[in-house]
């Protein structure tokens, strides 16, 4: 069995808000990967080989413009050029941002390549500044390129990857990454998120796409608090039966952990034992439809001890390694109201996916 690859570029150290304007802006630090690099060195997973870690490469102007409206681009040079600006909503630049942002695409780039190619079995792409918030021609939400969508547009472009499949667990929804393929049917969004029923917000059940991409666009909004008892079940029941109709080339994970329950800008209540179940459960399901190609791309998670024991899990899981789990410190249950609404939700959302998947 190949191994699994983690990748990192040391320039995604370098977007630094270190000036006084951020707030949430300050939680998406280097240390994120700093620490969680630490933690996976001084693991079994790296002990015995199980893993490896190696450097990822840059993205070039060419790869972003896939993608992105060469003005985005440009914007984010001129101000990481001044050292400081504002490009979206929260998100805030500093002067190593284009030099970060362009290791984070590009590092999403090679990991994607390498499972491809059939160098490793899955990649894991350690990268920040995060992405599925940023938009063709959008930064928003600490997201400065969309990492996962360009790395999607180089697989199919210069590697003639067909059909790909997006699935996104971070905490909140994949706006960026749906609109840039809202009217795609060779690549089906699946977002699982936290959402505001009583206000709305974007992310909802009738963001389906758009002409030809009409179907490929699911949202799974979720109440605030829900925990795995309740998100694994609406996982499964989402995932294998799109991946077994859409039959992807491969299955490309949006991997945020904000969605644990220690994080600070996060509202559900999930834990690191919570990853490693959806990663055996989107590995049960690559086996069957795309010889196990995976590749997961962070995005959030800014508990600086829950993202690594998270992130690890992921890793464990892949390479069926069991694991003592340090954030077990009880079970947590969704309230009865949230699951109502839950199942209520999900009928719904079933409903209007009949009109384009089978198994619905």
């Amino acid at each position: 069995m190949k191994k699994v690859c983690v990748l990192y570029h040391p320039n995604t150290l370098m977007h630094v808000t270190d000036f006084t304007r951020p707030w949430m802006e300050s939680f998406e630090s280097p240390q994120r990967i700093i620490l969680t690099l630490n933690f996976l060195r001084e693991s079994e997973l790296v002990r015995e080989g199980k893993i490896e870690i190696a450097e990822g490469r840059k993205a070039e102007f060419e790869d972003i413009k896939r993608v992105h409206h060469p003005y985005i681009y440009h914007v984010i040079d001129e101000l990481s050029k001044m050292g400081k600006g504002v490009v979206g909503e929260l998100s805030y630049v500093s002067g190593g941002t284009l030099k970060a942002s362009l290791a984070a695409a590009g590092t999403a780039i090679k990991a994607g390549e390498l499972v491809v190619k059939g160098k490793y079995a899955q990649g894991f792409a350690l990268v920040r500044p995060p992405g599925h918030h940023s938009g063709i021609a959008h930064a928003e939400g600490l997201c400065f390129f969309n990492n996962v969508a360009v790395m999607v547009r180089y697989l199919q472009e210069k590697l003639g990857v067909k059909r790909i499949m997006i699935v996104d667990w971070d905490a909140h929804p994949s706006d960026g990454t749906s609109q840039i393929f809202y009217d795609d049917n060779t690549v089906l969004v699946v977002s699982f998120h936290e959402y505001d029923f009583e206000h709305g917000e974007r992310g909802g059940i009738q963001e389906i796409g758009y002409g030809v991409g009409e179907g490929y666009n699911i949202n799974v909004p979720l109440p605030l608090g829900v925990a795995e008892d309740c998100y694994l079940d609406v996982f499964v029941n989402f995932v294998e039966p799109l991946a077994k109709s859409f039959n992807p080339d491969l299955i490309v994970v949006s991997a945020g952990f904000d969605a644990h329950f220690a994080d600070p800008v996060g509202n559900l209540n999930l834990r690191s034992r919570t990853f490693f179940r959806l990663s055996g459960e989107i590995l049960r399901i690559a086996k069957r439809v795309c010889g196990s190609r995976i590749v997961f791309v962070l995005e959030g998670g800014y508990n600086l001890l829950a993202l690594p024991l998270s992130v690890s899990a992921v890793l464990y899981s892949l390479t069926g390694v069991e694991v003592e789990f340090y954030d077990d410190i009880g079970v947590f249950k969704t309230p009865s109201k949230k699951k109502r609404k839950i199942n209520e939700t999900v009928n719904e959302l079933k409903k209007i996916l009949s009109k384009y998947w089978k198994n619905f």
